[in-house]
């Protein structure tokens, strides 16, 4: 038979691990504003990040959630703390696409995943987002400005999957994302298409 003691001690250890899991999800915070700034309470309306940063948005089941600061975008955990700076894109972080969103370090593009983890670490010099499973990416290019748009251009195009392999190999001129099982490269001069085994065939 339990004696009190274990019963008290089991139940302690269920809240702290129940208090564990709900730290980690921030699924009960909100965001609130305050002086022009904005931070998160709890649902009994306690102050758990405080308001300072510029733009809060909601936080994702996963646990983290996209804030503006002075420096730029960022994604927080429920305590606050920095997790990762994401690519921005469109005046916001960038989208997530089937689960991964794009990050820079180092002037390198990389991948992390919708719990703030690094999923394919930053060595690439420029990404597109994933669609049906593949990346374009491209070695040698830079970017440019084409009046009020920026463009990379330059250097050779290839796809990686999910893990960050490199599945089709770097030698397109230029290349746009997958859809219905091909994608649109440019290869010799000459634009066409690719399926993911690599083979190309004009358009």
């Amino acid at each position: 038979m339990w004696k009190p003691s274990c019963l008290l001690c089991a139940f302690l250890l269920s809240a702290f691990l129940c208090a564990i899991a709900a730290e980690k999800t921030g699924a009960e915070l909100t965001a609130f504003e305050s002086k022009g700034k904005w931070g998160y309470k709890d649902t009994r309306g306690r102050i758990v990040i405080p308001a300072r940063y510029e733009v809060a948005q909601p936080f994702l089941p996963e646990g983290i959630a996209a804030v503006a600061d002075q420096s730029g975008w960022a994604y927080i955990d429920a305590q606050g703390r920095e997790v990762i700076r994401p690519f921005i894109f469109d005046n916001g972080p960038d989208y997530f696409h089937e689960g991964l969103a794009r990050f820079v370090a180092q002037g390198r593009f990389g991948f992390f995943d919708r719990h703030g983890k690094v999923a394919i670490p930053a060595r690439f010099d420029f990404a597109l987002p994933f669609a049906e499973g593949l990346a374009a990416f491209c070695a040698g290019c830079k970017e440019v400005s084409e009046g009020e748009h920026k463009a990379m251009r330059g250097g050779r195009w290839g796809f990686m999957d999910r893990q960050g392999e490199v599945v089709i190999p770097a030698k397109f001129e230029e290349a746009r994302g997958f859809e219905k099982g091909r994608a649109r490269v440019k290869l010799g001069g000459r634009w066409g298409f690719v399926d993911p085994s690599g083979a190309f065939k004009p358009a």
